[in-house]
């Protein structure tokens, strides 16, 4: 079902007594079986739950289209792919939105978010296998030594050949009025035991994911995952729900007849290899490591994990775009270093000639009022953290130029966004002296032209790049803009 962010919609689910919830929160009702929706500025695809009397649930998952006025779904796509080429840990977010991930290589930014997806996503069915394996568990005969008398032995143990009585008895000789059953000797004994390798190992995968449960409740209690507060405590409710659903199962089953028996939790090579022979066990292992992964790279994308809302998501896009330019522009192949003029979630230095660099910086923070020692950036008010900064150093000393990406379109809503342009020209300091010009990236069309020309982008310090977008012919005037920056005294 294809839908449109920045929407209103009714959706119809043909009951009365029914409570339905958008990315666990729960909608506005509207009539006896009407909700009232409205998606934000967010693509992917949404979680629909539909919650009956006695708490029978039914998932639903809708598709949510960026909006076609600032670009076409195939160009968003093509932003989303150029970010996952680049680096896929830059996709995980925070929206109401998803869109699918792999497992493999690094963490995301917001890794508590990540595992309460995945324990929700693969948590029950884990705990099913583990139940599974409760009714026909793994065991095998634990054999010991013990004293027994002669009437209850088997086999002997070859100790019991340095007991005189039995000598005796075993060369004929009459040992007089000692009865037979008076005789204790050592003797093997064995009996079947759940104290095996494999599930010591299961067991301490069932610690492990008892303690993850409980450390995600903890923070979504107390309101320290990813997102805004409000947005947190809205959707607590049915987080807290199936956590603690997930606790309750999980004690429960530790405290079954099989991992009673069971004297330590240990992941051994042994208990890995006997997990890997069984198909049950194997699948609730399997199952049980998907629930704690925390990475997000690779080539197989299967778990649908969310992402940042679609301004953040262009925001990173122009982002490599800029640094496409600077590319092509500088001919330099820039590396991805700790950034020296202020500190940013992700940086690239070009090493130009004469000593001379430049760094690419992505959502740089400027401390407030004073600037650290180690640091050449600072605000004169309160933090910033404009998108994309560009600092040059050169023989002159350091200067910078600012580009803040704007999901935005229409006249008033560009000039309203403008104010970030002159926040940041005003505000911001590398060593002393301002960031200029400081211009807007903009997908859609041109709708203020005096903000796009360099008269006003150098006269004033502000400006604006519009159609800065896949298809579109802003690559080409930032190129312009960075070639005449670059080249400038």
């Amino acid at each position: 079902m294809g839908l449109t962010e920045d929407t209103d919609y009714v959706l119809s689910v043909g009951r009365p007594d029914a409570r339905v919830y958008v990315d666990d929160v729960e909608l506005r009702r509207d009539g006896s079986s009407l909700f009232l929706w409205r998606p934000s500025f967010y693509a992917g695809t949404v979680v629909v739950d539909v919650i009956l009397p006695g708490e029978v649930s039914s998932q639903f998952l809708l598709d949510v289209s960026p909006s076609p006025s600032k670009t076409g779904q195939s160009e968003f796509n093509a932003m989303v792919s150029d970010i996952r080429a680049f680096d896929q840990t830059l996709l995980s977010g925070a929206s109401s939105a998803t869109m699918a991930f792999g497992r493999e290589g690094r963490t995301g930014k917001y890794e508590n978010d990540i595992i309460l997806a995945r324990l929700r996503e693969y948590g029950p069915s884990f705990l099913d296998s583990v139940e599974t394996i409760g009714r026909s568990p793994h065991r095998f005969l634990s054999a010991d030594t013990k004293v027994l008398p002669l009437s209850r032995v088997r086999r002997l143990h070859h100790t019991s050949l340095q007991d005189r009585r039995l000598a005796a008895i075993a060369t004929g000789r009459v040992l007089g009025t000692e009865s037979m059953d008076s005789f204790q000797v050592n003797s093997r004994t064995s009996a079947p035991t759940f104290d095996t390798p494999a599930n010591r190992s299961m067991l301490a995968l069932l610690r492990r994911f008892r303690a993850a449960v409980s450390s995600i409740r903890e923070k979504v209690l107390d309101s320290k995952l990813g997102s805004p507060l409000e947005e947190q405590r809205l959707r607590a409710g049915p987080r807290l729900r199936d956590l603690d659903s997930l606790a309750q199962r999980t004690q429960q089953l530790m405290f079954t007849p099989l991992f009673r028996e069971v004297t330590s939790s240990e992941t051994s090579a042994a208990g890995l290899t006997q997990i890997a022979a069984q198909p049950a066990y194997s699948r609730a292992y399997r199952l049980g490591c998907r629930a704690l992964l925390t990475e997000v790279e690779g080539g197989h994308d299967s778990d649908q994990l969310h992402v940042p809302p679609s301004w953040g998501i262009y925001e990173t896009w122009c982002y490599l775009c800029v640094a496409q330019c600077v590319t092509e522009v500088t001919g330099v192949t820039p590396i991805e270093a700790a950034p020296k003029a202020v500190s940013a979630e992700r940086a690239l230095r070009f090493e130009l000639e004469d000593k001379r660099w430049l760094e690419v910086l992505f959502q740089a923070t400027f401390p407030a009022l004073k600037t650290p020692a180690t640091r050449i950036g600072w605000s004169l008010s309160r933090e910033r953290r404009p998108d994309i900064v560009l600092i040059d150093k050169g023989e002159t000393g350091p200067r910078a130029l600012v580009f803040d990406a704007k999901w935005r379109r229409g006249r008033e809503n560009v000039l309203d966004a403008m104010e970030s342009g002159h926040i940041y020209h005003d505000a911001l300091r590398v060593d002393g002296a301002s960031p200029a010009p400081c211009l807007l990236l903009l997908p859609g069309q041109s709708s203020v032209p005096e903000l796009e020309q360099d008269a006003y982008a150098y006269g004033y310090g502000v400006g604006a790049i519009s159609s800065v977008r896949v298809e579109g012919t802003g690559k080409a005037r930032i190129s312009e803009v960075l070639k005449a920056w670059l080249t400038s005294d």
